[in-house]
């Protein structure tokens, strides 16, 4: 059973452009580099102003937990920290 995660963001406005580029190399970088990682989407509502929604899936919980506390993660929470306003994750299951 894959292990999904849903992340529902928004992005302070002065900082979104920045914000998308990092995000989708952050996002190649897990799904290229990331055995563990199938899936890395970036997504931007066309309804709303300044959201970004990801949409990740991994092998099992194991590959989600090897995502978190890999130093490419870490560098990308310190690089997007400021920039994000709001935040709801959810853990799914497939």
């Amino acid at each position: 059973m894959a292990t999904g995660l849903i992340v529902h963001l928004e992005i302070a406005a002065e900082k979104f452009d920045e914000f998308l580029k990092i995000v989708r190399t952050h996002g190649e970088f897990s799904e290229n580099t990331e055995p563990g990682c199938l899936s890395f989407r970036v997504m931007v509502p066309k309804e709303e102003q300044n959201k970004v929604i990801l949409v990740e899936v991994y092998e099992n919980d194991v590959s989600l937990e090897t995502h978190w506390s890999s130093d490419h993660m870490a560098k990308y929470r310190e690089k997007v920290e400021d920039m994000i306003v709001d935040r709801k994750r959810y853990l799914c299951t497939t």
